[in-house]
């Protein structure tokens, strides 16, 4: 590599970047505002909607499996901002008959300017929801009468960062931040598992054949992705990562649903790499053999095959081991490859349609 690309910068500075949002009382304050609200429900079990756009939504999937474990209540979503502003709009004459119930909606941005959330922003003080904004941006810079008097806004900014803004569409923080911030114990014990998943993930990485893996990339540019439940956050990452670098189609499996037909895709396509998500398991149990099924085929199609696999048990700190090694993995296919993914992906000249599209902010 003649230069090295920013995102290469980006993704060294990640330890320091997650040591400062860890070190800012986030994570309280969204406890605090929980612990209000359960309070305020006489210990009932809270419903909350979490929103989060683009590189985000992962984020926000993980958020759902962390809040559910840690208020035990089976009451949470995670949908996009087009799905929450159909959800949290009344249809009809009678809102209280027919629109759902939330007590609290979050939405996560990492810039704090996301077009999308301050939608659903909006709606949320128009329809009396509580709403909270998780985002990276410092609190100063967001306006009281933009996100409305009533929306908290529990940031991540610590000042003594001095790692710089992203760039691009690829973002490294807004994923990895929220995770730390929704997955917060405040133990020391906890914070250098952040630290080492992080050194684990590095040289995870550091032992793979990358430029074979960006050979078979570049001639078939097609990844199969595996997951379950507990592993979707980690698996929507990898699909928004490569997809919107440029890099690759991604090709999501639920891991025994076979119905929807997607498995036949492995033997009708060619494809470069087949990644599988993979939790701790018994001995005989289907990842066993799911394992050895698409390691045979890989070796048949002269594809590469992955395992992502932690030992840690739980779904959130899974996860998190998970969520770590992808900065590292993308940036070194991106470098193999001649792509600065800190760079948005411009396929040409973009049409005027799509223009409008894109700076859309009306009613949908």
């Amino acid at each position: 590599m003649e230069k090295e690309f920013v995102s290469r910068q980006q993704v060294d500075l990640l330890r320091q970047r997650i040591f400062r949002a860890e070190e800012t009382k986030a994570s309280q304050e969204l406890d605090t505002l929980l612990t209000t609200l359960q309070h305020q429900k006489h210990s009932k079990l809270l419903s909350i909607l979490v929103v989060g756009a683009g590189g985000s939504y992962p984020a926000a999937i993980f958020a759902k499996c962390a809040l559910k474990f840690k208020l035990n209540t089976p009451y949470v979503s995670a949908v996009t901002p087009q799905t929450a502003v159909r959800i949290l709009k009344p249809v009809g004459i009678s809102f209280s008959t027919n629109a759902p119930h939330y007590d609290l909606v979050i939405g996560l941005s990492y810039s704090g300017k996301t077009e999308d959330i301050k939608a659903v922003a909006k709606l949320c003080k128009e329809y009396k929801y509580c709403f909270a904004l998780v985002t990276g941006a410092e609190k100063i810079e967001l306006k009281n009468d933009y996100w409305g008097t009533r929306a908290k806004i529990i940031s991540y900014f610590n000042p003594n960062d001095i790692s710089g803004k992203e760039r691009g569409m690829i973002s490294m923080f807004s994923t990895l931040a929220p995770v730390i911030i929704f997955d917060d114990d405040s133990s020391d014990k906890f914070f250098k598992q952040y630290q080492n998943s992080l050194l684990k993930a590095e040289e995870f990485v550091n032992s793979l054949p990358i430029n074979e893996i960006a050979s078979a990339i570049k001639e078939h540019p097609i990844i199969h992705v595996f997951y379950e439940l507990d592993t979707l956050a980690s698996a929507k990452d990898i699909e928004s990562k490569f997809i919107e670098a440029g890099i690759a189609n991604v090709v999501m499996h639920e891991k025994k649903n076979f119905s929807h037909g997607r498995y036949t895709l492995l033997y009708k396509q060619p494809f470069a790499l087949a990644i599988n998500l993979v939790r701790p398991i018994r001995p005989n149990g289907f990842d066993m053999l799911l394992s050895r099924f698409l390691e045979n085929l890989c070796k048949e199609r002269k594809a590469k095959y992955l395992e992502f696999r932690s030992d840690l048990l739980y779904a959130t700190h899974w996860n998190v081991d998970i969520l770590m090694i992808l900065p590292y993995f993308i940036t070194s296919i991106g470098e193999a490859l001649g792509i600065d993914i800190s760079k948005p992906f411009k396929p040409g000249p973009f049409p005027k349609e799509a223009i409008e599209l894109f700076n859309y902010s009306g009613k949908f």
